[in-house]
Parts: C-alpha cells; structure tokens; sequence
C-alpha cells in the first residue's frame, strides 16, 4: 500500500483542479511513500509548493504518506487497518461493517491498493464511501490489467461507474487510467452507458486505474444491488436488448480455421503488440493534470 510519484501527482492534481478538502483525512491502509526525495521535489515542485522540507516529508525514518498529505493542507490525517502492525489510528477488518461512530466522518477518503486485497469487496467499499461526509470526496487508485496475483481482483472502470453513481448519493468525477512509469499518459475513461456498448483497451504493462467520486447525499447504499450497464438496460421480459451492437461484415476470416486464427493471433500479439496502453476505439482522452481540459 503506497503513493508512487504518478499517484502523489494525482493527489496534488485533485487539490489543484478540483479543489478537494484535506482537513480530516483518512487513509484506507496507513499509505507509504513509494518514491525517491528528488522525484517528490520535483512533484511538489510542479504543483507550487515548497521544496525546501522534502527531507522532513520522507526521509530514511519516516516512509509514512501522512507527511505528505499535511504539507498540501491536510489538517487531520487518520487510517483505516485491520492491523496495528502500522500504527494506524481506527483497527477495523474492512470485511466487517464500520460502527455507526466513523459514518460521514471524513472530507476525504483515500486508497491507494487496499480494497483489492479484501475478500469481501462490496462491504469494503461500502465502508469507505460510508465514512464520506456528504460533499466529501472517496478517491481510490487499484490494478485494473496485467496485475495477475497482487490481490484478489482488478478492476474495471464499470465497476465503479456502477458503484459510485446517484444511487448510491455519490458523483463520479474522475476516472483515470495509466502505467505507472516515469513520463506516463494519464487518461479518461468515460461512462459505458454513455456511449452504449463496452469499452475496451488492450496493453502489455500493469495498469492502474484512478478513481475520484464526491458523495452528494446520503442515501441507503445498495439498496438495490448495482448492474452491469449491459444488463441494467435488459427488461427481462421478453423484450431485446437496446443496447447497439457494431454490425459484423462477412470477410474473408470466417473461412479460416480457429486453429489457425489462434496460431496466427499468437504469433502477431509475441512481435506486434505494442509494449503500452492500445485502444480498441478512439474514446479515451489525455488526462491533463494542471489543467481542466
């Protein structure tokens, strides 16, 4: 569990373009910093602040995110573990429900690779988005491909499209998709249901997905259980689908045998495939961290 320089400049871009309150903070996970002093300077640095501390901030004693989050204005941190072995301030297994008493608690919920190591899934982040105030913000940042055997799942922009939406008394704002290497492309992703059919990338690097939701009511969460955008506009009663299908034209592939197709799909994805995030369609924006565009 920790904050990556490309994670930290998520953080400060979220500060910056969105304005969101730090003043009582709590970590899903006490959070440590997962990159060098020179490379939080220069972070720190882009965003306007001061350069001058970054040793105090992190250092060889004191790896912990809480640093960090105070000096881009965080008033009071606190975090969420189910072990004390990181000294953090609430214990609690995120598979059990959370005590009344840390409800609409926080103006800022943050994770950055937790609730993909919680079995159960659908109480973990019922809790966190439980500790939101009402115009609080929950921001997250988990695997979302190529992350076979770091927790028990990945996760699709879907998920918490679905997750996080009116429903459930939340808005989503952000969702971001990016390798986590120096000079990496950040990009949006946008709603399924808005453009009525799947969405689809295709990479050879770990990729992580970055969420940011702010909580505009308080409402009964799941109450009903969220769908798959597929699905929710499925009646169920004899009637087809609405959802648009792209129309197949016959070629000259439906003659070719599926061995061959996958001997030949092997081959081109070992020497082709290009070695970053690829596209399937043309509906992912550049994310621009400094600017609203």
């Amino acid at each position: 569990m920790g904050l990556t320089k490309n994670m930290c400049e998520l953080i400060l871009s979220a500060k910056l373009k969105r304005h969101i309150n730090f003043d009582k903070l709590i970590m899903v996970g006490r959070q440590n910093l997962h990159l060098s002093p020179e490379h939080l300077a220069i972070s720190l640095k882009k965003f306007g602040y001061s350069i001058d501390n970054v040793s105090e901030i992190l250092n060889k004693e004191n790896t912990f995110a809480d640093s960090f989050l105070k000096e881009i204005g965080g008033k009071e941190i606190h975090s969420i573990d189910a072990s004390d072995y990181e000294d953090a301030t609430i214990i609690h297994d995120l598979n059990e429900p959370l005590s009344k008493a840390y409800k609409n608690n926080y103006t800022l919920v943050l994770d950055s690779g937790t609730l993909e190591h919680v079995f159960n899934f659908p109480q973990a982040i019922k809790n966190c988005m439980e500790l939101t105030q009402v115009g609080g913000h929950f921001m997250g940042v988990y695997p979302c491909n190529n992350f076979f055997g770091h927790g028990f799942y990945q996760f699709s922009s879907e998920l918490f499209y679905r997750i996080l939406s009116k429903a459930n008394g939340f808005e989503i704002i952000d969702v971001v998709i990016f390798v986590d290497e120096m000079d990496t492309e950040f990009y949006n992703v946008p709603d399924t249901s808005e453009e009525n059919q799947r969405i689809q990338f295709k990479n050879t690097k770990p990729v992580y997905i970055y969420v940011l939701a702010k909580r505009i009511e308080e409402t009964s969460l799941f109450e009903n259980q969220p769908l798959q955008m597929d699905y929710a506009q499925i009646k169920w009663k004899g009637k087809r689908s609405s959802i648009k299908r792209p129309v197949k034209q016959k070629s000259l592939k439906q003659y070719i045998p599926i061995y061959l197709k996958n001997i030949l799909k092997a081959i081109f994805n070992k020497t082709n495939q290009p070695d970053s995030i690829h596209f399937k369609k043309p509906y992912f924006s550049v994310y621009n961290l400094k600017s609203n565009k």
